[in-house]
Parts: structure tokens; sequence; C-alpha cells
């Protein structure tokens, strides 16, 4: 589609919306024109009536023909879905010829100021007129002849009185009024693309917001699930464990009585006691998931090609520009291409979210955030290493490979904030892995390619 920049590469605006909005400027000021004559035109009668008492009827109705003939051509015009522009010329062209009538029949004293009004009109025309210049020009000239014509079949007077009269002035007066449509026309033109820059602008930044609200309730809405699940998972595990150390206490009673009678009936009693205890632990054990995947069973996935460092790049930049945290250096071979991964964005933003903010809360001042990508074993990974001064980013950015995971990189570990991520990762079939070195922390992300 062709398309306008103007200035501005990053914003088009398409060829016909252009020409259409032109079109809409053109009309709003032709119709200005057309309707103010129409209604004003009429009242230079009263002129006519003070200088040209004796002829006045005739001017008069010579000006309701012509204001009539105006009025019956914009109205065809309109009713056939014609522009406004073959009116406005029709306008422009009746206006001259009456001009060069009356100017040329009036008494001789009194043509100055006839001469004067239509000057005036010529200038009122184009100050208000929307147009190529070169219709003005055209004008000027059609002008010219039809008051040449009207001086050699009405006027008995010398060219040179016939000029000084008037004529000059008025000549004058018309011809340099044709170049105010010149900057009009081109400064009309730059504003109307600068209007349509700024709708289109606006347009985008308001579905830009909409989207942006739109995610933000999704966020808001898993993560209150998944807290909500958390909460849940912590309440439940405190039930059953109060439970459990009630059955075992009771299992140690019957334990401690069965030693101490040493009566065959009742050890059958306190051993019966003993299996009803275990059959319930048993009970109680199947109300356990196996894994995680109940937990997160809410969370629907969208599934697209989505580029892990572009988005953990954005991700880092917001954090930077919009919360004044730290740069993020990205230690990366700008010759390589990583493959995009099937993951969801919404998610996938999230995690990045989570592992940068868990970052920030353990950042000390002057520490330095690295984050590397490496593909190993069919698996793309992103490695976030926050390392304190005196430490060599390249020196500790594999250790992750050999080392030996930790209770909280094999638990949940590190609050909601880590967990939520690490199911997210799961349900993507992911892994999130944390590592706490002697001198710095890792976190590993790695995606199935």
């Amino acid at each position: 589609m062709p398309t306008r920049t103007g200035n501005s590469a990053a914003i088009y605006v398409s060829d016909a919306v252009y020409e259409k909005q032109l079109t809409k400027k053109s009309t709003y000021y032709a119709n200005i024109i057309i309707w103010t004559v129409i209604f004003l035109y009429p009242l230079l009668g009263i002129l006519d009536y003070i200088y040209a008492y004796p002829i006045y009827q005739a001017l008069f109705l010579t000006k309701v023909i012509v204001v009539m003939l105006i009025y019956a051509v914009y109205d065809i015009s309109m009713r056939l879905g014609k522009p406004a522009y073959f009116a406005l010329h029709t306008t422009c062209l009746l206006i001259s010829l009456n001009a060069c009538i009356i100017c040329n029949i009036v008494p001789f004293d009194i043509a100055p100021i006839f001469f004067m009004v239509f000057a005036s009109l010529s200038m009122l025309f184009n100050l208000a007129v929307f147009w190529h210049p070169a219709n003005s020009f055209s004008h000027f000239f059609l002008t010219l002849i039809f008051l040449a014509v009207g001086y050699h079949l009405f006027n008995t007077v010398s060219v040179e009185t016939y000029i000084t009269q008037g004529a000059g002035l008025f000549i004058i007066t018309f011809f340099f009024s044709c170049f105010i449509p010149v900057a009009r026309y081109s400064i009309i033109r730059k504003n109307t693309l600068n209007d349509l820059r700024v709708k289109s602008t606006t347009a985008k930044l308001n579905l830009l917001h909409e989207e942006l609200i739109d995610k933000n309730q999704q966020v808001e809405i898993s993560n209150s699930r998944l807290t909500n699940l958390v909460m849940q998972q912590d309440s439940f595990m405190a039930f059953v464990r109060e439970d459990i150390l009630s059955f075992i206490s009771s299992i140690n009673l019957s334990a401690n009585a069965m030693r101490d009678l040493g009566q065959g009936q009742q050890n059958l009693h306190h051993i019966e006691t003993i299996n009803e205890n275990i059959l319930r632990l048993e009970q109680l054990a199947e109300l356990f998931p196996n894994d995680h995947s109940d937990l997160s069973s809410d969370v629907v996935l969208s599934l697209e090609k989505v580029d892990l460092l572009a988005s953990t790049q954005a991700v880092a930049n917001c954090l930077i520009s919009g919360f004044g945290y730290p740069d993020i250096n990205f230690s990366l071979d700008p010759q390589k291409k990583w493959p995009t991964l099937q993951l969801d964005q919404l998610y996938t933003d999230q995690i990045l979210f989570n592992l940068f903010a868990n970052c920030f809360k353990f950042y000390n001042k002057n520490d330095l955030i690295d984050c590397r990508m490496k593909e190993s074993n069919s698996k793309l990974h992103l490695i976030i290493n926050c390392i304190p001064p005196g430490l060599e980013a390249d020196r500790v950015a594999n250790e992750w490979e050999t080392a030996v995971p930790t209770a909280q990189s094999l638990q949940q570990g590190l609050g909601p904030g880590f967990y939520i991520a690490r199911l997210l990762a799961e349900k993507m079939r992911g892994e999130l892995i944390y590592h706490k070195f002697q001198a710095h922390i890792c976190y590993v992300l790695a995606f199935n390619l």
C-alpha cells in the first residue's frame, strides 16, 4: 500500500486516507465561500442604490440572478454527489463576469468604488479558498480577458484613464492575492498530514494501552490464582502435619501400652488400633498430590513463537527505565541467532519479572547482574548471575552446570514469587533452578528446543 511518511519514517499514512482528508478540507472551505456569496453578495445592492441609483434595480437583479445560478449549480452538484469544486469555479467565474460588466457600465466618477469592492472580494476569496494555486491564477487571467472584452463593449474612456480610475488597483490586488493560496495550500496539506499522523499515533497508543490493561488484568488474575494455590497448599500441609503428629502420638501410646501390659488379648486390641491408624495414614497419604501439575491446572496457555532473548531484554529495559534499577549486562555473541520457542508470551514475561525481582531483592550495591544464553542437551538456557565486585563474570558463568542442586533449588524455596515462576516454567515444559554458591547466586531457566 502506498504510504506517506513525511519527516517521520515510523508513522505511515496511506495515500487514500490522505487524499480523502484533503478533499474534506477543500469541500469545507468551498462551502464557506459559496454560502457566504449566496447570503452576502445581494447586500452589495446597497452600494448600487447609493452610488448608481438610476440603474440600481438592474444591478440588484443581476446579483440575484448570479446568486440563484450559483445555488442551482451547487444543488445539482450535491445531488449528483460531485465535489464542490465545480460550484466553486462557477461562483468565481460569475462574480468575475459580473464585476467586469458592472465596472464598465457605471458612471466614470463612481467606477473606482466598484473596482475597489470587487478587488476586496477577490482578496477575501483567495484568503479562504483551498485549492491548487494554479486555479487562482487561471481565474485571474480569465478575469483580465472579461475585463478587456467589457472595456471594448461598454466603455468609451481611454486605456490610461480606465486604468487610473480603478482597473489598475483591481488588477494589482487580484494578481498579488493569488499568491496567498500558494502558501495556504502548502500549509494546509502539511497540517493535514500532521493531524493524520497524530490520530494514527493516538489510535496506536490507545490500542497499546488497552492491550497493556488486558495483560495486566490477566497477570493479576494469574497471580491471584497461583497465590491462592500456594496459600491453600501451605494450609493443607499445616493441617496434615498436625494430623500426622496426632496419629504418630496415638501409635506411640498404643505401642508403649502393648509393651507394658504384655497380655495376648490386650495386645490384639492394641494391634487393631495400630492397624486402624496405619490405614488412616494411608488414606491421608492419598490426598497428597503426586506432582505440581494439580496446583497449576487452572493456568491456560496460549502458545506462540517467542524470542526468549528479546523478551528478557524488554523486561530488563522496563525495570531499568521504569523503576530505576541498575543496568543489566547481556554477555552475548552478537553474531549468534538464537532459536524461537513455543511459549506463552504473557507467562514468559511473568517468569522473567519474578526472576529479576528476586535478583533485585537480594541485590547489593555494586553487584553485577549478568545474563547469558546457551544451547545444550537440546535445551535453550537463560542464565542470570548476581555477581559481587571482584569476581569475573566469565569465570563463574558456567559453574551452574557442575553445581550440586541445593535444597532450595529442588524444593519450592525463595517464596511465592519464585514458586509461581517455577510452576509456570513447568507448565510450559521448562525448568527453573536456583543455585546459591559461596560468592554469588544463579538462576537458570531452560526450555526444550
